[in-house]
């Protein structure tokens, strides 16, 4: 899924979305400038602390 896709999905913004795949929190891929999320995953916001 795309990071607008996760977004709505984690109740969270496009933006976080992609600090956390460059922080490596999530499951994705970079093709380009374009994220690539694997689904299924669990909410990384439920994460915290980690």
């Amino acid at each position: 899924m795309g990071t607008e896709q996760a977004a709505e999905m984690w109740g969270l913004s496009q933006d976080h979305i992609k600090k956390l795949c460059r922080q490596g929190k999530c499951v994705a891929v970079q093709i380009g400038k374009t994220w690539v999320i694997a689904k299924g995953q669990e909410n990384p916001k439920s994460r915290r602390g980690e």
